[in-house]
């Protein structure tokens, strides 16, 4: 018995020993179990997460392929428009109404006329051009060794007759006929019966290197196109031939998206098998190969997101009277999705230990963990405040993007539309000063329209027309300074321009409404040196301490102040020098003294002092719940003060206003 009741008190104090220990093992079973539970979740939630992605990269990529392919082709269009407008548009013409597209559309490799001269007229038509001061005229094609000699007989022939860039189309390729590649023959004569731009398969271009395509625009007597194929026949012209290089062209477009672990293929349809692959993006290098390196897609692995869903890796464009499709090839870094699964399982175990190791810990620990998790909610908001204006930036360099496109064909054309007016105008006085006596129906019909209001009043039509091309061009170039999308790098800008696009963009809450008067805004910019900075980030600062200040301004005139009260916005800038004493020394030279000064100042009702020593900490806000986040001005002191080592400081006086004071090296380094 005494056995027994030795072995039950060893047993009672085993049991007792073990007990304080049984939450430790209850906590650490419990925190295991969840992490596998959601290291399983973040998989499945990762691998849809990846194919979404995957998707809209495909439409971002597709959209705008898609764009600048129609911006393109209305190019072309616009250069046939040209003959349509004028039936006969002289060499001097072509020249200056093309120069414009060169310096807007790098993908344009060159853009000639192609006439038709039938078998029958050829030998006078060259006599003609050689007549006409083209020596050595001669319709030519190009052999296999790439050198030209006389073309080969044939029922029509389309040489070149003058180009874009004039130097190229001076030289050899002067009587060029492109139609001896059956291709584009078969193009130019596609074009022509159906009355439509016609584009040709991939070829190599001059420079023997790389890959293009061509475009053809058909051109008719009498401007119109005619309707049935037997009239577009009888009344063809010529076409306009547009050359574009596939790689200058898709690096234009899709240079500022995110292409990040992404390969792509474009492929023409088509086209013959072994001539489909019109290039190749390697993200891995961040090229674009349009060349004789390109091969085929490969198969799809079965790793691969699109594996079971091919759809989901293509997606069709429309150019012109092809079919282009894009396939995409997400690399095994973009698919890594198992990456952050094994993170989030090694989380889960790391703080199921932390958690069981820190168990029985005092209060204070406990408090630790709370600043943590506060902490931890603060880079959170900020993340998501960050996300937030990278897409309103994303969205207006878009919007200016999409705007600029048809404002510079607006803006391109009335200048041309001005020299044709000017004309018109001109000959009109020529009518009057030979025949001041017309007839009786030309003189009612004059007197009807009102001819000296229009003569006076056309100029002035087309002067607006051009300012307000202008204006709107000002306001997207603003636009794109804001956005900055391109920029996540130290660049060396003028902060004036950050500031004014700034305002540009507020320019709607600085007008006077049924609430309140205008805001009237004061510069005073002093002449500043270019300052190293991340301008995309300081464009989020000046953002934040103009809307705060509008704020101010805004809650102020909700109080009816005096009626002399003008509500006003003060912009400073200043160069600051060190003193001697303060500018550090390297090498026995100074090191970068200067600084610039920016103010920003409301006359509104000023912070109260005690709110004043808070303005600066996270979701720290003074406004109704919806209208601020309290995250502003900590993300803008994290920008100035971390990120380009500068100071931010605020001053401000009840009843007369606030001052955002920011000081930043006009060198940064780090």
């Amino acid at each position: 018995m005494t056995v027994h009741l030795k072995n039950f008190g060893q047993v009672k104090n085993a049991l007792l020993g073990i007990r304080p220990y049984l939450p430790v093992g209850l906590t650490l079973l419990v925190g295991l179990s969840l992490s596998a539970i959601a290291a399983t979740g973040v998989y499945e939630w990762e691998r849809r997460s990846a194919q979404d992605n995957l998707a809209r990269r495909r439409e971002s990529v597709t959209l705008t392929l898609q764009s600048d392919i129609d911006e393109y082709l209305q190019v072309t269009r616009s250069l046939g428009a040209l003959y349509d407008i004028s039936g006969q548009v002289t060499e001097e013409n072509f020249q200056r109404f093309s120069q414009s597209f060169f310096e807007n559309y790098p993908g344009i490799f060159g853009m000639a006329w192609l006439e038709k001269v039938p078998q029958s007229q050829r030998r006078a038509f060259e006599q003609r051009m050689q007549a006409q001061g083209k020596e050595n005229f001669q319709i030519r094609d190009r052999a296999s060794d790439s050198n030209l000699i006389p073309a080969g007989d044939r029922p029509e022939y389309f040489p070149i007759l003058y180009g874009q860039p004039a130097s190229r189309y001076k030289g050899e390729l002067l009587g060029l006929d492109p139609s001896y590649d059956p291709r584009v023959r078969a193009a130019i004569n596609r074009g022509k019966n159906e009355g439509q731009i016609s584009v040709t398969e991939r070829f190599v271009l001059a420079d023997g290197k790389t890959y293009g395509m061509a475009m053809f625009r058909p051109v008719y007597r009498g401007g119109e196109r005619p309707h049935g194929i037997r009239d577009r026949r009888n009344r063809f012209m010529g076409t306009t031939y547009t050359v574009y290089s596939l790689s200058n062209l898709l690096e234009k477009s899709l240079g500022g998206l995110t292409l990040n672990n992404l390969d792509f293929y474009l492929l023409d349809q088509a086209a013959a098998p072994d001539n489909q692959v019109l290039i190749f993006y390697d993200s891995q290098t961040q090229q674009f190969i349009a060349d004789t390196r390109l091969q085929h897609p490969k198969p799809l692995s079965p790793k691969s997101l699109c594996y079971q869903n091919p759809s989901l890796c293509t997606q069709t464009l429309q150019v012109a009277n092809r079919q282009w499709t894009l396939v995409l090839r997400p690399t095994s870094t973009f698919q890594g999705f198992m990456a952050d699964t094994i993170a989030t399982l090694a989380i889960g175990v790391l703080l199921t230990g932390i958690i069981t190791i820190y168990l029985g810990l005092s209060i204070r620990r406990t408090t630790d963990l709370e600043a943590a998790m506060q902490q931890l909610q603060t880079t959170q908001g900020q993340l998501i405040q960050a996300e937030k204006m990278s897409s309103i930036g994303q969205l207006v360099a878009g919007v200016a993007h999409e705007i600029n496109n048809p404002v510079s064909f607006i803006y391109g054309n009335v200048n041309h539309a001005d020299e044709y007016v000017k004309d018109l105008l001109f000959l009109l006085a020529l009518y009057q000063e030979h025949y001041p006596e017309p007839v009786t129906e030309i003189q009612e019909e004059a007197e009807a329209i009102d001819v000296d209001f229009l003569i006076e009043d056309l100029p002035k039509t087309i002067k607006s027309m051009t300012v307000g091309a202008e204006r709107i061009q000002n306001i997207v170039l603003s636009l794109r300074n804001f956005s900055r999308t391109d920029e996540a790098e130290i660049k060396a800008v003028d902060i004036h321009q950050g500031l004014n696009s700034t305002l540009m963009i507020l320019q709607h809450r600085l007008k006077a409404t049924a609430g309140h008067q205008a805001i009237q805004v004061v510069k005073k910019y002093a002449e500043l040196p270019l300052l190293e900075c991340y301008p995309g980030q300081l464009n989020q600062v000046f953002m934040n301490l103009l809307a705060n200040a509008i704020d101010a301004l805004e809650d102020t005139l909700a109080q009816p102040p005096s009626k002399d009260y003008i509500p006003t916005l003060t912009l400073c800038t200043e160069v600051l020098q060190k003193s001697p004493k303060e500018t550090p020394i390297e090498g026995g030279k100074a090191v970068n003294p200067e600084f610039i000064v920016i103010w920003i100042e409301d006359n509104g009702a000023g912070i109260p002092p005690d709110i004043l020593p808070n303005i600066f900490n996270p979701f720290f806000t003074t406004k109704p719940i919806g209208k601020g986040t309290g995250l502003g001005l900590s993300i803008s002191y994290q920008i100035i003060v971390e990120k380009h080592l500068g100071k931010l400081n605020c001053f401000s006086t009840r009843g007369k206003g606030t001052e955002f004071r920011i000081q930043l090296p006009v060198s940064h380094k780090g």
